[in-house]
């Protein structure tokens, strides 16, 4: 009579078992989706993250007012820089700047989503930006701080190199 163990045939490739390989696969697989789920995630935290920005920005009365305020100035061709220290005009101005920082920064870091983010807001930032440079020139200046707003400046250049696109007609 012939031994079981001798009789069974054990399919080998690269010096492992048939079932190695289908195990080590089905690994491979899990982590493969794992990591694909993590990205995906992470991907929808962000939109939501924007989202959430962005609606907490429309429901700021504060912030809609200085927003306001800083569009009132821009269109009456006002120079920003020449705001007086403590003037509420200067402290609209300087909220609206530090507001598009904080996004800024976040776009940076990719907390926020810069695709949705742009598409939203890009002629708004760059509005700001325009009307504001020359402002951002002098405080960077006369504080000696030279990366004062710089991350607000890198967006607002990013952009302008490369606006939302037209969308055609169908």
């Amino acid at each position: 009579m012939s031994d079981p163990v001798q009789s069974a045939k054990v399919t080998l490739w690269l010096g492992e078992s048939l079932g190695f390989w289908i195990q080590t696969g089905a690994f491979l697989l899990s982590a493969l989706a794992a990591a694909f789920i993590i990205y995906h995630n992470g991907k929808l935290s962000r939109l939501r993250a924007t989202i959430d920005l962005i609606m907490h920005q429309k429901s700021d009365q504060e912030l809609l007012k200085c927003v306001s305020e800083v569009y009132r100035l821009t269109d009456s061709n006002q120079s920003f820089s020449a705001l007086k220290a403590g003037s509420e005009d200067l402290k609209c101005v300087l909220r609206v700047l530090n507001n598009h920082e904080f996004i800024a920064c976040g776009i940076r870091s990719e907390a926020f989503s810069e695709s949705v983010y742009k598409q939203m807001q890009c002629s708004n930032l760059l509005k700001v930006y325009r009307s504001s440079k020359p402002m951002i020139d002098d405080l960077r200046r006369k504080h000696s701080i030279p990366t004062l707003f710089q991350d607000f400046e890198w967006l607002a250049e990013r952009w302008k190199a490369s606006p939302v696109k037209k969308i055609g007609k169908k």
